[in-house]
């Protein structure tokens, strides 16, 4: 029920959201997105190698930036930014318009159902449900980044809290 299972819930849920969706890579092949927690991996191998499959987008991480215990009876809330990041090289500079298309699959999936629960080999060992709580705001990069394209959703989750332990006697 801890922060970090919901983190990985949160990521097989993006997972499966977009299964069978596929998007453009700089290693110039179409790639379903991969959703990281936290961070980019560190790249492998050395310059002499083929390391197309170190190219991270198309990506979403999953980033936890602060929490909240507000009261004794209540849950802990953690705030959750949704980093997104993808490559389209086209011309016609549209690459925001699938930016669009994931930051809206994002806030229809927790819109219409706010409740995320662990799954089966997803991570962590149990926990959850976790609840998104709206309002949930999103927004797409302001600078131009060509053929770089990025957004962002911002949400909290409402995570299970301590509680007072009442000693035996």
């Amino acid at each position: 029920m801890t922060p970090e299972f919901a983190e990985d819930a949160l990521k097989a849920d993006l997972e499966e959201l977009f299964a069978g969706q596929t998007f453009r890579s700089s290693a110039g092949e179409e790639r379903p997105l991969r959703v990281y927690v936290q961070d980019l991996p560190l790249p492998t191998g050395s310059d002499e190698e083929d390391r197309s499959l170190d190219v991270p987008e198309p990506y979403i991480i999953v980033r936890t930036s602060e929490g909240t215990i507000p009261a004794e009876d209540k849950a802990q809330e953690m705030q959750i930014i949704l980093i997104i990041c993808l490559f389209d090289d086209r011309p016609d500079r549209q690459g925001h318009r699938d930016v669009l298309h994931i930051i809206q699959e994002i806030a229809a999936r927790y819109c219409k159902n706010p409740i995320i629960r662990l799954k089966p080999g997803s991570g962590g060992a149990a926990g959850g449900p976790w609840t998104v709580q709206k309002p949930i705001q999103w927004a797409t990069q302001t600078e131009p980044t060509h053929p770089y394209y990025f957004g962002a959703v911002e949400f909290k989750i409402e995570v299970p809290t301590f509680f007072p332990e009442v000693p035996f006697p």
